[in-house]
C-alpha cells in the first residue's frame, strides 16, 4: 500500500507540472460538461469544492479525496435543473474496502434536450438530441489522521447529433483537515486526460484541464464557516472579453450602444480565478449558503453593469431528516436565467433497519 502511495503522488506532481502546457478553458476544449458542478453544496458557495471531511456524499465527484469510510454504503442522487431546459446530474453508490480505501461507482450524465434539424432553406427535417456522460470510478484513502488522497477516472462518451466522441479522464486531488481547528485545505486536478476516438477524424480537441486550490475555516466561537477556492490555477490567463456586452447612452430622442472595452489586468485575473462562499451551520442538521463568483458575473451580465441582477451569487441550505440528507442551492448565472440544484443521500443499510422495525 505504500508503494501504490508514494507512485500515487508522483503521478500528481508529473501531471501538475505539465498544466502550463495543457492550459485549456471554456470554448476551447471538449467535454466542458466534466467541469460543470452537480453538488448543491458546491454550488450555493461559488461553484466548486468545499474542502472539509464531514461526509458529504455530494461533493465526491468534485473532489475525490473526500471520500471516507463514514460514508461506506450511501447513495447519493445530484439533479440539476439547468438554463434553457438543459438537465444533468450525478447518480453514485460509495463503499469502503478497510485498508484499501473508499470507492465510488457513479454515473454523471448530461442531456441538451430535443432540437428541430433543419436545412439551409428553413424546411424542417425532423428533430434530434445530444447527450453526454461519463461513468465514473472514485477512490480515496486517508493516509495520515489528518491527510487522505484521492483519484477518479472517467470514461465518457458524447454524442452531438451526428457525431460522437469517446474518451478518458482522471482527476487527482489530496486534502488536510484538522477537525480541532476547523480548517481544510484542498488541491485538485480535474480532467487529464485524451479522446480515444473524435467527432471529426484526425481533430483531437484537449480536454477541459483545471487545476484548484480551496481552504476553508470555520470560526472557533461563531458557527461560520469561510470558503475560497481558486480555479485555473494552470493558465496564464482566463480573460474573456465579452463583445456582445453593450453600455447604453439614451436621451428624449435616441439611443445608442458602444462596446464596452476593458481589457485585463492583474487584479481582474486574481479576481476571476477565486471563488467565495460562507456556511451558517448552528447544528449539524442544518446549513445555510451563499456564495460568489466574481468570473461568472463579469462573463454574463447583460447591458454593462446596469443589468447585474443576482449574476454570479448563489444561495443554499441542507437540511437532514432522520435517514435522508437533504441540500438545495440556487445559482444565478444571467439576468436571462439561473440554475436550481438538488441532492438526496442516505445510506442504503438504514433502509433495511427501518423495514426489519416495521415488521416487528
Amino acid at each position: 500500500m505504500r508503494f501504490f502511495t508514494k507512485n500515487t503522488f508522483l503521478f500528481v506532481l508529473l501531471a501538475a507540472s505539465g498544466l502550463p502546457a495543457f492550459s485549456q478553458i471554456g470554448g476551447k476544449g471538449t467535454y466542458q460538461f466534466l467541469n460543470l458542478t452537480n453538488s448543491p453544496r458546491a454550488a450555493a458557495t461559488g461553484g466548486y469544492f468545499v474542502p472539509v471531511m464531514d461526509n458529504d456524499e455530494s461533493q465526491v465527484y468534485a473532489n475525490p479525496s473526500l471520500l471516507s469510510k463514514q460514508m461506506d454504503n450511501r447513495l447519493v442522487l445530484n439533479y440539476v435543473n439547468y438554463i434553457g431546459d438543459i438537465n444533468y446530474g450525478y447518480t453514485g453508490y460509495i463503499k469502503d474496502f478497510d485498508k484499501y480505501g473508499t470507492f465510488s461507482l457513479g454515473i454523471n450524465y448530461f442531456n441538451y434536450g430535443s432540437f428541430i434539424q433543419a436545412d439551409e432553406t428553413a424546411q424542417i427535417l425532423g428533430a434530434f438530441t445530444a447527450s453526454e456522460s461519463a461513468l465514473n470510478i472514485g477512490w480515496g484513502h486517508k493516509i495520515k489522521e489528518r491527510f487522505s488522497i484521492g483519484s477518479n477516472l472517467k470514461l465518457v462518451y458524447s454524442q452531438l447529433f451526428q457525431y460522437k466522441s469517446v474518451g478518458m479522464a482522471m482527476d487527482f486531488a489530496g486534502t488536510y483537515y484538522n477537525p480541532d481547528r476547523g480548517f481544510g485545505a484542498s488541491i485538485v486536478v480535474r480532467n487529464v486526460g485524451t479522446q480515444f476516438t473524435t467527432y471529426v477524424p484526425g481533430n483531437k480537441e484537449p480536454l477541459p484541464l483545471d487545476f484548484q486550490v480551496g481552504i476553508s475555516k470555520k470560526l472557533a466561537h461563531a458557527p461560520f464557516r469561510f470558503v475560497i477556492v481558486g480555479h485555473n490555477l494552470q493558465t496564464k490567463s482566463i480573460w474573456f472579453q465579452n463583445l456582445g456586452d453593450k453600455s447604453q447612452t439614451s436621451s428624449l430622442f435616441n439611443a445608442d450602444s458602444t462596446a464596452t472595452t476593458s481589457k485585463s489586468n492583474l487584479g481582474q485575473e486574481i479576481a476571476r480565478r477565486a471563488t467565495l462562499g460562507v456556511e451558517f451551520v448552528p447544528v449539524e442538521s442544518f446549513a445555510l449558503r451563499v456564495g460568489y463568483n466574481y468570473q461568472r458575473q463579469q462573463e454574463m451580465k447583460l447591458g454593462g453593469d446596469n443589468k447585474l441582477g443576482m449574476v454570479g451569487f448563489s444561495l443554499g441550505l441542507q437540511i437532514k431528516i432522520k435517514m435522508l440528507t437533504f441540500q438545495y442551492a440556487w445559482a444565478s448565472y444571467s439576468v436571462a436565467g439561473s440554475a436550481h440544484f438538488l441532492s438526496v443521500s442516505a445510506k442504503v443499510s438504514d433502509f433495511k433497519k427501518s423495514k426489519k422495525e416495521e415488521a416487528k
